[in-house]
């Protein structure tokens, strides 16, 4: 009985799963920060997104996504810029999951056009990534803003795992 208990919590280790890492006002400081760090060995991102709960309105902010391994390496650009003059609440930020693809507000819901007319679908291309930490380069501040962060992955191994 006890190996069936060890081969089901292995099988779903395995099935994608999602973390939420909730936004703080203190982020938009200024200053580069890391919303995720992958541990444990290696994932495949499905997602990553984020939403406005509270709205940016102070200045324009300037996000873009980057990864930086733990093992050794580079850092490197997930995304491009994405340029904000006042995003309302319940912008969702999102991404097609390529290098040049960028970070793209729209309202309410999560189209990767602007204007919500050309939709895209969120199945972009996949990203393999090693053990290393996530995060957002930022250049400006918005003491207003807050952003909620997602990620959709799926461990490569049953000891792969997201830690905000």
């Amino acid at each position: 009985m006890a190996e069936m208990d060890v081969v089901i919590r292995k099988l779903f280790q395995l099935i994608p799963q999602s973390v939420r890492r909730y936004g703080k006002a203190t982020d938009w400081t200024g200053s580069n920060f890391n919303i995720f760090q992958v541990l444990g060995g290696n994932i495949t991102i499905k997602r990553i997104w984020g939403h406005l709960t509270t709205a940016c309105t102070g200045a324009t902010l300037v996000p873009y996504l980057n990864f930086t391994p733990t093992g050794g390496g580079a850092t490197t650009a997930l995304c491009a810029l994405a340029v904000g003059s006042a995003w309302p609440i319940n912008t969702i930020l999102t991404w097609a999951g390529t290098v040049a693809g960028v970070l793209t507000p729209t309202s309410v819901i999560g189209h990767s056009a602007a204007s919500g007319t050309a939709t895209e679908t969120f199945s972009g291309n996949e990203l393999l990534m090693v053990p290393g930490i996530i995060g957002i380069v930022n250049a400006t501040t918005d003491a207003s803003a807050v952003i909620d962060w997602y990620i959709e992955f799926t461990p490569a191994d049953s000891s792969s795992v997201i830690a905000l």
